[in-house]
Formats: structure tokens, sequence, C-alpha cells
């Protein structure tokens, strides 16, 4: 069961507990959904929620700030609700604590990852950084979009582009990571290999998967609607969809999780 709770991150998290036949103390996730920080789709958010519950895993999904706000916010958001997992009142046996990101989620998760700080930010130190992460067509480097659009996104904060770019600060103290996309989606494609060669340069345990169906976007690829809305992304590439039995084995070799 979905529940909103109170937390002193400035937008809602929504946990979805593990399953109840799962006991003791469980990992959990913060659940970042994607959408070009112009919107927050469901099927990335609730749709993989209920996906972890199913795997034991305490799910966190968080609707952080948007447009027009800008950096540092969303970040500043992410970082809450990393240290609300660990250290809030939500009633919870936490274990491992990681992430999942889809695209610009992605691009949240691997500024979490990398425990980046920002030139604009004043007083930050030693930021939460998550134990591991599930990168579903995550940006990595801003120059590898085209530039009207990282204009676009970024606006007066464009000097910033490189700080803002995760794989570009990738080191030896990142965490394991799983990495996905299709081979129809170019900009996930190629974000994609530049987090795996980012992170394999590091010596960083990092898995890769491409599979060849499915646009940006695609989530689960089970083609199924959450929160009552159709969107543009959904679609049902069944063999794309294997990407979470391979994310579970590979949650499992990680000590993640065990059934």
């Amino acid at each position: 069961m979905a529940t909103t709770i109170p937390t002193p991150v400035s937008q809602k998290i929504t946990l979805y507990p593990a399953e109840g036949r799962f006991f003791g103390p469980r990992p959990a996730v913060l659940v970042l959904p994607g959408g070009g920080f112009r919107e927050l789709p469901p099927h990335e958010g609730e749709g993989y929620a209920r996906w972890l519950s199913g795997l034991g895993i305490h799910a966190f999904v968080l609707s952080y700030r948007l447009l027009p706000n800008r950096f540092p916010a969303p970040l500043e958001d992410a970082r809450a609700g990393l240290d609300h997992i660990r250290n809030g009142d939500h009633g919870l046996d936490i274990g491992r604590v990681g992430v999942i990101g889809s695209s610009a989620g992605g691009q949240l998760a691997g500024l979490l990852m990398t425990g980046q700080v920002l030139s604009i930010e004043e007083g930050v130190a030693d930021p939460p950084r998550p134990d591991f992460a599930i990168l579903a067509y995550a940006l990595a480097d801003l120059d590898l979009l085209p530039p009207p659009v990282v204009e676009n996104l970024l606006g007066d904060l464009l000097p910033s582009k490189d700080e803002l770019s995760p794989a570009k600060h990738v080191d030896a103290s990142v965490c394991p990571t799983f990495v996905w996309a299709t081979a129809q989606d170019p900009p996930g494609l190629s974000h994609a290999l530049e987090w795996t060669r980012a992170l394999a340069a590091a010596a960083v345990p990092v898995e890769l998967h491409v599979y060849p169906g499915g646009s940006h976007g695609i989530g689960l690829a089970d083609g199924v609607e959450y929160g009552g809305e159709p969107h543009e992304s959904i679609a049902r590439e069944p063999h794309t969809a294997s990407w979470t039995a391979a994310c579970a084995a590979w949650l499992r070799r990680e000590g993640v999780h065990a059934d």
C-alpha cells in the first residue's frame, strides 16, 4: 500500500513498503522519475516502486521540484530524500539504501552517486550518497545533448554544465551500478555507454544492458499505465521488459536483494 509520508523534503515522498511476505531489515531505494524536469511520469515512479516492493525492497518515490525551479533545487530535494530514507521517521527497518533514476532523474541519481557539490551552493559538506544505483537511460554528460536543449534546461546556469554532468565526476568511491538503455533511444544509448565507460575507467563495478526495442522513457516496458493517465512513452516491449529480471539478478549478486 502506498503512503505519502511527512518529510522535511520540499516536495512529497510516496512510500511503497516491501511486500508483507518479507521480514527483517530490508534494503530501500529512492526513486527519481525522469521527465526532463518538466513532469514526473508515474510509470517511472509508481511503476518502479511496485516492482521494487515485490522484490522485498522499500521504495520511496520522490516528487522533486521541476522547472521553473532550476538547480540546485532538484538536487537539494534528492539529497533530502536520501537522507530521509536513512534517518527519517518512516517506521521501517532499513538496510542498504540505493537509488534508481530515469533520464533526468538519472542525472540526479548520478549527482548523488558522485557526491557532487555545485559551486553555486554554500554550506554543503559531505552530502549523502547511495550504496548502489540503477540507471535507466540516465543523463551522464550534458555535452551529449544538443546545445539548445542544454541552454533551455540550464538557463543562466549554463556555465555550470560540466558540474551538472555526473559522469565527468566518477571516481573509485562511486557505488556499484546497473545501467540499461535501448538501441532505439539515441540519447539514452549514448549516455548509457558514457556511464559505462566512466564507471569502468574508475574501476567501479558496473553492468550494462542494451535492448534492441523501445523508445526513450519506456520505463518497465510492460505497457502498463500508472496514475490513471496515458503517457506517450508507455509501450509494451517484452524483451526489453526483461531488464527487471536482469536487474533483480544483479541486486542478488550485489547482496542487496535476497528472496
